[in-house]
């Protein structure tokens, strides 16, 4: 039974990235692309913890973190073609969901706070 909680508790979380994603995608004015990086940031933070370390996943994490970054960042300074930034989303993305399907739970639920600082430093 806590198993299958747990599990719900994974695939809500994750059910969360993906429209976040596509609304950075999308685009809109620089205030609600940065609330939609912090909202993936929260939703990144909060799935990550819930897995065991995984230098593979926590990479997978910081890239697909950055690519959204790097679109949220650069939508307004045009410094690379938005079609190759929108690519690079989603090939992060299906890295990341490749990498999260092959994770292991962690079963204990200790908090991971140093992963939460470390992953996303590079954005």
């Amino acid at each position: 039974m806590t198993d299958e909680r747990f599990t719900d508790t994974i695939e809500k979380k994750l059910a969360l990235v993906t429209p976040t994603l596509r609304d950075i995608e999308i685009g809109g004015n620089q205030t609600y692309l940065r609330e939609l990086q912090m909202l993936l940031r929260q939703h990144l933070e909060s799935l990550v913890v819930l897995f065991e370390r995984n230098p593979g996943l926590d990479a997978a994490t910081a890239d697909l973190y950055a690519a959204a970054a790097a679109l949220v960042n650069d939508c307004t300074a045009a410094s690379q073609p938005l079609a190759r930034k929108r690519r690079l989303l989603k090939e992060a993305h299906a890295r990341f969901q490749e990498r999260i399907s092959t994770a292991q739970p962690n079963g204990r639920r200790v908090c991971a706070a140093w992963r939460q600082s470390e992953l996303f430093l590079a954005a």
